[in-house]
């Protein structure tokens, strides 16, 4: 009986402390990623999202017309819109040239990263793109709940950053699919954190 009790206690206590830790680090993704830097780049780095069946999905919408706001406000003289082909073509990356040209940002300031398929794979690609024509940083463009892994990775790959989310309003999120991608984002930034640690041993 004792020995039952002790492994729901411990049990407990885990969970307890789990949770909280959880807890902490969703207010942290959430504050962090609704931040937005002042300054200018050297490019806009826009991240990928779904293409749907009949086309760009809300939140590609969102995050292309971020970008290409960012840039008639004279952020960055250049956008990389990354990402690759995901269930449905075309690939994120070339939906996402087709928006920002429809919304007057002329096809010579815009390049294309195809290759990738997940946040990592973006950076890594943004960066090489970023080291051909000499750029060092970057406006990152995502949702708020995505914005604190991303920037990581672009540090990781030396892309000096600007974080520029994309607002709540603009997105299609509702609160209880906001909240369940942020706890998912919890529990990616837990990996990647335990992944970069190990790595680093």
């Amino acid at each position: 009986m004792r020995k039952i009790k002790r492994l729901l206690l411990t049990v407990g206590i885990l969970a307890i402390t789990l949770s909280l830790v959880m807890g902490s680090l969703y207010l942290h993704i959430v504050r962090y990623g609704l931040e937005n830097d002042q300054g200018n780049a050297d490019v806009i780095i826009v991240l990928g999202a779904a293409v749907w069946p009949n086309g760009p999905s809300p939140a590609l919408r969102a995050r292309v017309w971020r970008g290409s706001t960012l840039f008639h406000e004279g952020r960055a003289p250049y956008l990389i819109l990354t990402g690759g082909l995901g269930l449905y073509p075309p690939a994120e990356a070339e939906a996402m040239a087709v928006l920002a040209q429809s919304w007057d940002v002329d096809q010579r300031w815009i390049r294309i990263e195809n290759r990738s398929s997940n946040t990592r794979e973006n950076m890594f690609y943004a960066a090489e793109i970023m080291k051909e024509n000499g750029w060092t940083s970057a406006l990152i463009v995502t949702d708020y709940f995505h914005m604190k892994r991303a920037v990581l990775l672009a540090e990781d790959y030396g892309i000096e950053t600007l974080r520029a989310p994309v607002s709540v309003e603009m997105s299609y999120y509702v609160p209880r699919e906001r909240f369940r991608y942020t706890l998912r984002e919890c529990a990616a930034l837990l990996h990647y954190r335990t992944t970069r640690f190990i790595n680093r041993e």
